[in-house]
Formats: structure tokens, C-alpha cells, sequence
């Protein structure tokens, strides 16, 4: 197990040293500068060396039986070379399901399954830890935020998802957490943000998604005064023309959520 301190300023270090002494199994313990979660998971993830790695955030916990269906579902498919990641269902408090899906059981892609069908909200993906190794978060100085998505999109992009329709997580979102605080922290990291709507422009998620990255990517951008760096900049002219157009709508979704 590792666990990644991004700049805590409680006794998290002591309680988690405590921890350390009576755990059955290995935990790593990292303390970095506060740098966002995203940064966090990228160093976490360069220290890992299990197979399988899920992520649970600080407000969350995973089901008594989680490990147990992780494991089986592992087993099953581990010699399925294509697959990168199982996807299982959260729950709130009361056990109502984040995400609903159509079968019990299926291989699909993560683009088909999750955007181009519609299916917003939260699920515990448990991913092979090498896939995660191939994918870091984008990091840009002075931003700390970065959706979560943005990797998930590509890793789907070259492998596919088992989506499971079984709950192994429990969230509980903090009135201070990273939900809570969505937009203003999107507009206090625009390079991220700008890359998630160049992400979500891929031809692969249909023509919907691609005018919603559009709008995502022209919002963000008023809160830019400098040069672009590579990885944010456009890459097709099909994606500057729909930045052209969708300007417009932008500006306009810039001023609604900046009021958030």
C-alpha cells in the first residue's frame, strides 16, 4: 500500500506512522509539498509495485468484501491481454449506486460505455498498475487540479474496461472536498482544464462530446495570459475550427461559472 501526503498540515503523518507499526502489510508513506491530488497519484503510482492499484480518496472507504471482488474478477480476465481496467460501481451512506449500467458483467471500451452512452458520475476503477505507469497526470506549475478523465480517456483509448455492476466503495463527499470546490478549482488550474476539453474534442467521443470540449476548452482559456504549453495547443484543424465556432458559447459558460 502507498500512501501520498500532498502537503497535510494536521497530524497526518504521526496517525499514519502509528498505523505503520501495528499494519499486517506494507505501507509506504510519502509526504510531498501540496501539489493536487493528480500529483499526488503520480508519485503515488511511480512507488507502487502490486499488480492492481484503486484509488481511495481521504473521505472515502472501500466495501468488506472489495479486496474479495476485486480478486475474482482479476482471475478471470488476467489472461485477457486487451483489458487495462475493472470498473465497479460506488455508493453513497444509503447504498444508492453512482453510476447505473445495463448488464452485470461486460468488456467495453471506456469511451463507448462511460461518454458516448452517457453515463456521468463517479465509479472505482481498480487498474493494472503498469497501465497507470504509462499514463501520468499532466502537471503544470502552480495548478493543482486536474479531472481524473483526462488519463482515464486515453487509457481507453488503447485498452478496454470490464464494467462491473457491483458496489466495493463507499463515498462520503466532504463539504470541503474536491466535489464541493469543482469549479473554482478548474478555473485556478485553465492548462488543465483547457486539456480536458482538447481530450474530450478526440474523434472517438462522438460529435456531442466533441462540441462540449470545445466550449470546455474556449471557457477555461480566458483565464490564460501566456503561451500555451505543447500538450494544451490544438492538433487538428477540425479542433480549431469547432473552437472557432463554439467561442461564442464559451465566453458565455466563462462569466455563468466564474459566479460559482
Amino acid at each position: 500500500m502507498a500512501l501520498v501526503d500532498d502537503g497535510s498540515t494536521d497530524d497526518t503523518q504521526e496517525y499514519i506512522e502509528g498505523l505503520i507499526e501495528i499494519a499486517m502489510f506494507p505501507v509506504q508513506y510519502i509526504k510531498k509539498p501540496n501539489g493536487g491530488k493528480h500529483t499526488a497519484l503520480n508519485v503515488g503510482v511511480r512507488m507502487i509495485d502490486t499488480t492492481l492499484t484503486i484509488i481511495v480518496d481521504s473521505d472515502d472507504t472501500l466495501l468488506a468484501n472489495a479486496v474479495e471482488l476485486i480478486n475474482v474478477y482479476y482471475q478471470k480476465y488476467s489472461n485477457r491481454k486487451e483489458i487495462g481496467a475493472f470498473a465497479f460501481l460506488k455508493c453513497d451512506k444509503s447504498g444508492k449506486q453512482m453510476v447505473a449500467l445495463d448488464q452485470e458483467e461486460y468488456v467495453d471500451s471506456y469511451i463507448q460505455c462511460r461518454i458516448r452512452e452517457n453515463r456521468p458520475g463517479d465509479m472505482a476503477e481498480v487498474f493494472y498498475t503498469s497501465v497507470l505507469k504509462d499514463f501520468p497526470f499532466a502537471e503544470f506549475e502552480g495548478e493543482r487540479f486536474l479531472s481524473e478523465d483526462v488519463v482515464w480517456i486515453q487509457v481507453g483509448l488503447k485498452y478496454k474496461f470490464v464494467f462491473i455492476s457491483q458496489a466495493i466503495y463507499q463515498c462520503e463527499y466532504l463539504t470541503d472536498g474536491l466535489t464541493a470546490n469543482d469549479k473554482p478549482m478548474k478555473f485556478a488550474s485553465p492548462f488543465g482544464s483547457m486539456l480536458r476539453g482538447k481530450i474530450l474534442m478526440r474523434k472517438e467521443c462522438g460529435i456531442k462530446t466533441r462540441i462540449k470540449g470545445a466550449i470546455i476548452y474556449n471557457c477555461y482559456r480566458q483565464n490564460v495570459n501566456k503561451r500555451l504549453p505543447e500538450i494544451v495547443m490544438l492538433d487538428t484543424a477540425f479542433d480549431k475550427i469547432l473552437v472557432g465556432i463554439t467561442n461564442p458559447l464559451g465566453e458565455y459558460f466563462h462569466k455563468k461559472w466564474s459566479n460559482y
